[in-house]
């Protein structure tokens, strides 16, 4: 096994065409699973335009940074209760930001990277400085549920939930209830449980020292 935690394949004989497929087939699937799970440290890759876009009245931001151990994070979703799982390597250094608007703290920029069924989803999710969410967009997404998931029938299944209320999402089986929505129910259940770990891991967030602080602009 390598250091990425993946097994390492030894071939002894001439790659016949089948064995061949399979092998760079094999190959695809690891490297999108490495992919999928190597961002641990995702932030807004334009925070001025993306903020622009989900905050158009802001003055000023500033951000921190704060490695959230595993043992931390386990502990916030165990007392949430929340059906949600997360890998090892979505949890370590975090970066929020901190929106303002004149005096007043507007709302926290929270950005999640996603695996997807066609290569990583990167979501920043816009939250109230009470920790409930206001809006999301997509920095990083590939196929047509992307366009339509940004629609307000979408976007209002989540506005306002926090981390109490994002549990009405999901079924006593700890499953995402389906909804007539136009994205793909399997897309649909990524966001759900993207929602999810972002309110829980902000609030286990708070909870450790922080790294780095930088103002904005």
């Amino acid at each position: 096994m390598n250091g990425l935690g993946f097994y390492t394949i030894a071939i002894t004989e001439p790659l016949g065409g089948d064995l061949m497929w399979r092998v760079m087939t094999l190959i695809v699937l690891m490297t999108a699973v490495s992919q999928a799970y190597a961002v641990a440290f995702c932030s807004l890759r334009d925070p001025v335009q993306q903020i622009q876009q989900m905050y158009p009245g802001y003055t000023d931001f500033s951000s921190e940074i704060r490695d959230l151990k595993p043992s931390i994070a386990l502990e916030y979703i165990e007392k949430s209760g929340l059906p949600i799982a997360v890998h090892a390597k979505e949890i370590g250094k975090h970066t929020l930001f901190y929106i303002q608007e004149g005096d007043n703290m507007s709302g926290i920029v929270h950005v999640r990277s996603e695996p997807g069924r066609w290569g990583l989803i990167e979501i920043a999710w816009s939250l109230s400085p009470e920790g409930t969410i206001q809006d999301f967009l997509f920095q990083r997404c590939r196929g047509g549920d992307c366009k339509n998931a940004e629609t307000l029938a979408v976007k209002d299944q989540f506005k306002g939930l926090n981390v109490t209320s994002v549990g009405s999402l999901f079924n006593e089986a700890g499953e995402v209830i389906p909804q007539s929505l136009p994205i793909q129910q399997a897309f649909y259940e990524t966001l759900v449980k993207s929602a999810a770990k972002t309110l829980v891991l902000t609030q286990a967030f708070w909870s450790v020292p922080q790294v780095m602080n930088d103002q904005g602009g």
